[in-house]
């Protein structure tokens, strides 16, 4: 794989050559004049005239003329000016051109998709973010989410872990709920619920957002932590565009950790062993010719390649019929040994009038993805887990007196390169989806619509377990085969009227029904004992049933109805009115509560319009909005509102044995929906030719009627119970700024967005102030709580304020227990019983040590040109957000003495000629072990700073060839350089990936990547 890799890369360098080896040959040159006005005639100085495809050009002097040689006969000129709209002209032969620019007002006239249709960016009243083609973050991006990272305010994606294949997390102004679904509703070309992954971010045209309420509540249920909309490429009227990019790429580790060597590894066991009172482990003669060891972080890792091939095809017919044909190749080998994923993907979408007042458009897409995945780590254990804590001293390959792969005896456990070889891990996804819409003008203004969507999504994932590890030896192989498959089929139907009334009143009206169904099934199935490793998963039968083989399945079917409603008015093109009104039906709640209804209104103000202002030539845009809006949670299991039966235990019956079925839950039928209320107020600008525009908002979002798990007593026989209790408020403001700093020959624009978010819970039921939760390890007791006046799940511990010194009065300090010693930590005695210090150290002294929800966000993009060379460089960031680092837990509280260890808490900690630490001596850690093992020390922050992207491209002239029409190299770097305190591999990892519950462990390190691609248009 990886020669076929590196063929691919020189057979891309090659034809990268050869393109510019080919730049063809000149026609005849001549000598072009003319001069350029506005549209009102007035002369216009300063206008860039490129002869396209070329760094040949002019800019017109003061009196509006230009004149530009070596013109070739059928070349074409590109006329561009800031505020004006770009204008090509072929020259035929013409030896004179005058051109009349017109002004530029894309930026507010551009039409942007919004719920169940569309409208121009000036008579938006919600908060809605655009990010275009053009605008998407740069990268090696597999999932269309990853187009998102940094560029949107109050967006936060999030790559809890950067395996190939993962899917990034990704939250819309913070989390609202407490126990239910936090999950951001994805509507892909009109339909709800696609899966991103299952898309080639090639074939993606642009991404709305919809953050606040009144934008997003048209979507009701599913849209209370905002609304993601995707809008895939189409044809446009014209001759056929052939398009192909490509790219080919090396990736290497960002970050190692720093752990110790043989040598030193050897001295600290035998310390530990000395603290416990146990004989070493290693003796003298062992430590002196140890040195560095096997450094297992690197025997894991290698520098991994990848390539990324998309072609596209598109056209349309006079008639406005168009068609767009994608396809796309994506093949990732991870860096660390036994990952990687290829994707394959097919889409078309073609738009059809074949009758007057009739447009038919129907679209395909179709994912084969293939991922091979390190095995899931639990919460003592995992790959990467291995690698930090296993023994340098242990040799790599085949221990020549087994015939096996080394071991670490101590232990007993298998090496990390053994696990890798000795384990598969395989995923194949195939994920369908389809649409059919009609829209029929029924007559002038008045359209109806039919919606027909279906989507088919398969799973199959095989794992396998060798003899080449001790589990497998022991067991003689395990396999297990989990397979799943779901449907979803969408019907609506949908009318809307439009219409300007005199060039003052601008109204519409828009009224449906929807209709949607899901079908999910899934099997499981295991087995052990096989009489030989060869056929891995697939002949389970031949495994030894009498060691533990294992059979399950289960299927889920719900359904969702819906009504929806939408009026906008815009009064003179300065007063503008959006009112929507949502309502939802759910099998999933009990009669009496299964309909809900999701109002929301919304007001624009066009100051910039206004008679006082509209004569301020430095003010192009200027619009006040406010709104307010309600939005629904329905993020529960099916039948959590009815009572049902499972199977349970078995009975005997004379001489039968009879299966048993119990309830698995107690039923609430009073169950209802979760209900997110939100206001919002936002002001967006644009100066000076619209050369400085943005937005900022203000919001707050309170989540009521939470969804919550109420504990019960043991007696009732069930551990809780779903009830609508408590309350979460997410407020911040959102910003940001776009400028055009230079113009001409050299071009440089800056984008910029930033977000400040504050995460709540305002409100708790009196039979439960605190809900804590989160497994730390073994006998690590909780991490995380959620209590009144604190963040979703917040950390919650001990602080330690330094450790003790040699001198101090410790047997008159507060500490967990009796015998503290210098370079223990010192404990802050916050409460006791009565809510004042009591000069103990225990439950009561636990306190909020951070939040997973960062303070503030922002994503920084620069992009300079100079003629036909572009720099787009792009730093993302976040801060104040802080984790539950189980590695460091761990260092502090081994679990193992015979496990290695980060080289600072070794080399710096306390010792009495090293007392200027914070790092506890490690000698009697079971002192300060228990609960305490929350505190300030492993609950980290994990803010940074990181290069994102670095892309430097230059666009080849092709101005005198009949090859192709553009082209374009460049190459680029992704997480060059991060700042950050952070002692992990990335302060973005965490092991529950889009969970709200964020813990460092086992996470799968960053990689920086280099590659080198090319763009083609035919």
């Amino acid at each position: 794989m990886k020669q076929a890799n590196r063929t691919l890369c020189k057979k891309l360098c090659f034809v990268i050559a050869t393109f510019f080896l080919v730049a063809s040959a000149w026609a005849q040159q001549k000598v072009i004049t003319g001069t350029v006005t506005d549209e009102n005639g007035q002369l216009l100085p300063g206008v860039t005239v490129l002869v396209k495809g070329t760094v040949n050009g002019a800019i017109t002097n003061n009196e509006g003329n230009f004149s530009i040689s070596n013109v070739p006969e059928e070349g074409t000129l590109v006329f561009s000016f800031v505020g004006m709209k770009t204008q090509e002209i072929t020259v035929s032969g013409k030896t004179s051109i005058n051109v009349s620019m017109v002004a530029e007002t894309i930026g507010i006239e551009e039409v942007v998709a919004v719920g169940y249709g569309t409208q121009k960016r000036k008579d938006l009243t919600g908060s809605v973010v655009t990010v275009k083609e053009e605008d998407f973050t740069p990268g090696a991006n597999s999932n269309a989410i990853e187009l998102l990272k940094g560029t949107a305010a109050g967006v936060v994606v999030r790559q809890t872990s950067s395996a190939p294949g993962a899917s990034p997390s990704i939250r819309i102004r913070g989390a609202g709920s407490i126990n239910s679904s936090n999950a951001v509703l994805y509507v892909v070309d009109g339909i709800p619920g696609v899966a991103p992954s299952s898309l080639s971010p090639g074939d993606i045209e642009s991404i709305e957002v919809l953050k606040d309420a009144s934008a997003s509540s048209i979507y009701g249920t599913r849209a209370a932590n905002g609304v993601v909309l995707i809008t895939t490429k189409r044809g446009k009227v014209g001759k056929p565009v052939f398009t192909y990019s490509a790219y080919a790429g090396i990736q290497e580790p960002e970050n190692l950790i720093d752990v110790l060597g043989a040598k030193d590894y050897m001295e600290f066991v035998n310390l530990r062993l000395d603290w416990a009172n146990r004989a070493a482990a290693y003796s003298d003669s062992d430590i002196a010719n140890a040195g560095q060891g096997t450094d297992w972080q690197k025997e894991i890792t290698r520098k991994a390649y990848l390539q990324n091939h998309q072609i596209g095809i598109s056209g349309g017919a006079d008639n406005g019929s168009t068609y767009y044909f994608g396809v796309n190749y994506f093949d990732q080998d991870g860096i660390v040994l036994g990952s990687d994923t290829k994707k394959y993907n097919l889409r078309s979408n073609i738009t059809s009038k074949p009758i007057e007042r009739l447009t038919v458009n129907f679209g395909v897409n179709y994912t084969h993805q293939t991922t091979s995945s390190l095995n899931n780590p639990t919460a003592d254990s995992g790959l990467f887990q291995a690698a930090l804590r296993m023994s340098p001293a242990v040799p790599t390959g085949i221990d020549p007196e087994t015939g096996r792969y080394y071991i670490d005896s101590y232990n007993n456990t298998d090496t990390p390169y053994t696990q890798i070889v000795g384990q598969s891990d395989v995923t194949v996804y195939r994920r369908f989806y389809s649409f059919l819409k009609a829209d029929y003008e029924i007559i002038d203004n008045l359209t109806a619509t039919l919606n027909l969507a279906a989507q088919d999504n398969n799973s199959r994932r095989d794992r396998y377990t060798n003899r080449l590890t001790l589990g497998g030896l022991g067991a003689g192989g395990v396999a297990n085969i989990n397979a799943g498959e779901s449907t979803h089929w969408l019907v609506e139907t949908l009318l809307k009227y439009e219409k300007n009334f005199n060039e003052t009143h601008d109204f519409s009206i828009l009224g449906g029904a929807t209709w949607e169904k899901f079908d999910s099934r899934n099997v499981g199935a295991s087995a052990r004992g096989f009489l030989s490793d060869v056929l891995e998963t697939n002949a389970l039968q031949s495994g030894d049933g009498e060691l533990g083989d294992n059979v399950s399945s289960s299927r889920t079917v719900n359904q969702l109805n819906g009504f929806l409603g939408r009026l906008t008015y815009g009064y003179d093109d300065r007063y503008l009115l959006t009112a929507t009104l949502r309502v939802d039906g759910s099998s999933r709640f009990a009669k009496g509560n299964k309909y809900a209804y999701f109002p929301s209104a919304s007001l624009g103000w066009r100051i910039s319009n206004e008679e006082f202002l509209i004569d301020t030539e430095w003010i192009y845009d200027l619009k006040l909005r406010a709104g307010y809006g309600q939005l629904g949670n329905q993020g529960i299991n099916n039948f959590e509102t009815r009572t049902t039966l499972v199977p349970g235990g078995n009975s005997v019956f004379g001489d039968v044995i009879a299966q048993g079925v119990v309830p698995p839950r107690l039923a609430n039928p009073n169950l209802t929906w979760e209900t997110t209320s939100e206001i919002n107020i936002g002001l967006d600008y644009g100066f000076v030719n619209n050369r400085i525009n943005g937005s900022i908002d203000y919001f707050k979002r309170i989540t009521r009627d939470q969804l919550f798990n109420k504990p019960l007593p043991s007696v009732v026989g069930f551990t809780s119970v779903r009830t609508n209790i408590g309350e979460v408020t997410n407020s911040g403001i959102d910003f940001s700024l776009n400028t055009i700093n230079f113009t001409g020959d050299f071009k440089w624009s800056t984008s910029l967005n930033l977000s400040y978010l504050k995460n709540e819970v305002t409100s708790l039921p009196e039979f439960q102030q605190e809900l804590l939760g989160g497994y730390a390890f073994n006998n690590g007791g909780t991490y995380w709580v959620v209590k009144e006046g604190a963040a979703l799940r917040s950390y919650y511990g001990y602080i330690i304020d330094g450790l003790f010194q040699e001198g101090d009065d410790i047997a008159n300090s507060p500490t967990p227990a009796d015998n503290f010693q210098p370079g223990m930590p010192r404990f802050r005695d916050i409460s006791g019983p009565d809510g004042v210090p009591d000069g103990k150290i225990n439950a009561d002294d636990r306190t909020i040590l951070g939040s997973p929800f960062p303070d503030y966000t922002f994503g920084l993009r620069n992009e300079f040109s100079y003629k036909n060379f572009t720099l787009d460089v792009f730093i993302n960031g976040s801060q104040g957000a802080e984790t539950f680092d189980s590695y460091i837990a761990e260092t502090i509280y081994p679990q193992n003495l015979y496990g290695n260890t980060f080289s600072t808490f070794y080399f710096d900690r306390w010792t009495p000629d090293n007392p200027n630490t914070s790092i506890p001596s490690g000698q009697n850690f079971s002192l300060y072990g228990g609960q305490q093992v929350i505190n300030s020390l492993d609950v980290v922050d994990v803010s940074y700073v990181r290069i994102k992207n670095v892309t430097l491209t230059y666009r080849v002239p092709v101005n005198n060839t009949n090859w192709f029409s553009d082209l374009s190299i460049y190459i680029a770097g992704e997480n060059l350089v991060t700042w950050t305190d952070y002692l992990g591999y990335d302060p973005e990892n965490s092991i529950f990936g889009d969970s709200l519950e964020s813990k460092a462990y086992n996470g799968y390190p960053l990689a920086r990547t280099y590659r080198l691609g090319l763009n083609i248009k035919f």
